[in-house]
């Protein structure tokens, strides 16, 4: 990646995304380059890889039509022992790999979560560790960590949830919250943070795709075929949980 492309890219990435449109001929040489990106933007040298996937597995189906919105392992709502947490994800479309029909769906949190008003932190905070222990996948001992955006923005409005729980519908499995995107998008209506504000990318062949998970959440649009995507996930290991309020923190900023 040259000097000039890297300080572009991170730029995009401060705002909370950037499409890197040079083609990288090897997944290796692209995650030198989101190192050198985020590297760029977040000199932490406690930023490690958590987790690299291949979406979907080479040796299984393609996916469903769509992906419901989320933040990569999850944000710490109410935090009670050391977790993994996502700062930042990279996906990567391999250079051989066929034209997708999937693309990628972006929400910066602010943006959108501005558009209504909600309680102080305190409140969101005590909204959150309520929710988490009657309706989220909340662990006595490991706490509240939520990864679907929905199911965040359903506990800050403190309503009675409609959503279904692993919790309180046995079988549910996170992630099958809507059985269509209309549906999604009628959620979010409902609640007063439309989602017309959401912006899609759809990887070609080489191209790389990173962005900040306290200020962006992802989803998809369309189905990917088994061993289409590359996932890496950067972040912090086990962080303890005075940190991870920390993280906290800095999410519910989008809040106000």
């Amino acid at each position: 990646m040259h000097a000039r492309s890297a300080c572009e890219s991170a730029h995009g990435l401060r705002s909370g995304y950037v499409h890197v449109r040079e083609a990288f001929a090897s997944v290796g040489a692209a995650w030198v380059a989101t190192m050198t990106v985020i590297e760029s933007v977040c000199g932490d040298e406690s930023l490690e890889v958590i987790g690299e996937f291949v979406i979907p597995p080479v040796e299984g189906p393609a996916s469903r039509s769509f992906q419901t919105l989320h933040i990569d392992f999850g944000v710490p709502l109410a935090p009670g022992e050391p977790a993994d947490v996502a700062r930042f994800t990279a996906l990567y479309a391999a250079a051989d790999a066929r034209p997708s029909q999937a693309h990628t769906r972006l929400v910066s949190l602010a943006p959108l979560l501005s558009r209504r008003t909600w309680p102080d932190q305190n409140e969101l905070v005590d909204r959150f560790a309520a929710y988490g222990s009657s309706h989220g996948a909340w662990d006595d001992t490991a706490g509240y960590l939520e990864g679907s955006l929905a199911r965040v923005v359903e506990a800050a409005t403190g309503a009675e949830p409609v959503l279904p729980s692993v919790k309180t519908t046995p079988g549910f499995r996170c992630g099958l919250e809507f059985v269509s995107l209309a549906e999604e998008f009628r959620f979010f209506s409902e609640r007063g943070v439309p989602l017309n504000i959401e912006h899609e990318v759809c990887l070609e062949s080489g191209e790389l795709l990173i962005f900040d998970n306290l200020l962006v959440a992802h989803g998809r649009r369309g189905s990917r075929q088994p061993g289409e995507l590359h996932q890496r996930v950067i972040g912090y290991r086990q962080m303890l949980p005075d940190q991870q309020r920390a993280i906290r923190d800095q999410f519910l900023a989008a809040f106000r």
